[in-house]
């Protein structure tokens, strides 16, 4: 028979809330037309709130009360997140409504010594995700998931004593119609242990086919259909606020702790990404996009820390915010990113890294690159480009030995106002015909008398003008 391991998550939504204060703040979470409390953590429960009491009586007990309404989408998300994290040691992972995974370990133990040593690199998974959890191990899928929903939290492997426990559990935990547990009930069988004594061939006469369905299932003498778990090839992360902020430089904790999420990710899979995309949700107001980017990938939290911090500066929030979230769609290798060993770094920082610092900084279309033109005009001979484009381009024998230009080109041309001293030239520039822009000048390296080194030409008409500065 297959073993499998059932992880049941009592309280998904607000393991995922954050604040710095939020192991202090009692906090629950409500649903349902009587707005009952569904999950609690331990300062309300010490407040005197338990599970299934009213809004109304919650909030009489405790005046400083934190309060959220479930939200099963949010809930079915981080499940999935957690799908997708311990997808990394268990091929076949089951998604059970909204609380719950189901993973068949049988097939994994033949990677690890015993149980013992899967279930703790399982546990060192799930202790990262700061998730509160309980689980058991069965030899039918309905067993593992009625015993850890119980809290049996044991690693047993033994058919006899799993059994022995599962038929100490009332029958008003199984998963049948009320109707069914209720005509279970009036003929005196309270425990699963009892329903086990029945012959299927009675129960089946005494009830229904669907119970004996159900209880060979529970049994594992009849096949139990599930569908596995395929991860998406993407990283999305959400987060809710357990207060509204209205300063973005509050945002950094709770952004860091995505961004931690984010590291380990790509680390696991030997990933980096370019570029993350940060989802502001705002109360009553459209969420606000940012597109962070780097020019190399990048995986590690603290360098996304800052070039996210640089975004979120030049950032204005229209209305309060109430959750954030992370997602990264395109991933690339590190040997595609790979540098020449010999190529000369100067300082810590990459250009690719600047260059991602000042895009963060400025906006991407503030940063351009500068490339030559094939225009023999001063004024014309560049022109703009990405940043950091690829220098490995064929360049001609002009190109490879070019003439000296100034460090420095005045945005617009001057007169020649003061008296220099002619040390090299002339160069003489006759081009532009063709466009109606036709120049004809003949260019000097010059100095001035504060020995300032400057780049001049005289036109046709014997007009002198200053073009460049060298230093």
């Amino acid at each position: 028979m297959a073993l499998w391991l059932y992880l049941h998550f009592p309280q998904l939504q607000l393991d995922n809330l954050y604040h710095h204060e939020a192991q202090r703040q009692p906090t629950i979470i409500v649903a349902g037309r009587g707005h009952s409390v569904v999950q609690l953590n331990s300062v309300a429960y010490d407040a005197g709130i338990r599970q299934g009491m009213g809004l109304g009586a919650a909030a009489a007990t405790c005046s400083s009360l934190c309060v959220h309404e479930y939200d099963e989408i949010q809930t079915k998300q981080r499940l999935a997140e957690l799908a997708q994290w311990l997808y990394l040691n268990t091929a076949e992972i089951h998604l059970s409504g909204t609380t719950g995974l189901l993973l068949k370990v049988s097939g994994m133990l033949t990677m690890y010594r015993d149980i013992t040593e899967y279930w703790h690199t399982l546990r060192a998974r799930l202790h990262a995700q700061n998730v509160c959890y309980h689980f058991s191990l069965g030899y039918s899928p309905l067993a593992a998931q009625l015993l850890a929903e119980a809290k049996f939290d044991a690693l047993c492997e033994d058919s006899k004593q799993l059994e022995h426990r599962l038929g100490r559990l009332p029958v008003s935990v199984l998963g049948l119609p009320d109707k069914q547990r209720q005509s279970l009930k009036r003929v005196g069988i309270q425990s699963v242990h009892a329903l086990f004594d029945i012959p299927m061939l009675e129960l089946g006469k005494r009830f229904n086919t669907e119970l004996v369905h159900y209880v060979g299932r529970l049994r594992g003498k009849l096949h139990h259909p599930v569908t596995f778990y395929q991860p998406p090839e993407l990283f999305e992360r959400q987060l809710t606020l357990l207060y509204e902020l209205e300063n973005l430089d509050w945002l950094a904790k709770p952004l860091c702790k995505l961004l931690i999420q984010l590291e380990q990710f790509l680390k696991l899979r030997n990933k980096l990404t370019k570029s993350i995309q940060i989802t502001l949700l705002q109360r009553d107001s459209d969420p606000l996009m940012l597109e962070v980017g780097s020019a190399e990938g990048e995986y590690r939290a603290d360098k996304w820390q800052g070039l996210c911090q640089l975004v979120l500066e030049r950032t204005q929030l229209v209305a309060p915010l109430q959750g954030v979230s992370l997602a990264v769609t395109s991933f690339c290798e590190p040997d595609e990113l790979s540098t020449d060993l010999f190529s000369e770094r100067c300082g810590t920082m990459t250009a690719a890294g600047l260059l991602a610092v000042l895009q963060a900084k400025l906006g991407e279309s503030a940063v351009q690159g500068i490339k030559p033109s094939a225009d023999a005009r001063p004024e014309l001979a560049t022109t703009h480009c990405a940043p950091l484009t690829s220098k490995t381009q064929t360049h001609s024998k002009a190109e490879l030995e070019p003439m000296l230009r100034p460090n420095l080109l005045l945005p617009q041309i001057l007169p020649l106002q003061q008296s220099v001293t002619l040390v090299q030239g002339p160069e003489r520039i006759c081009t532009g015909w063709w466009d109606g822009h036709e120049v004809e000048r003949d260019y000097f390296i010059a100095q001035d008398e504060s020995k300032r080194w400057l780049w001049v030409f005289r036109d046709r008409q014997q007009r002198w003008y200053l073009h460049g500065v060298f230093s």
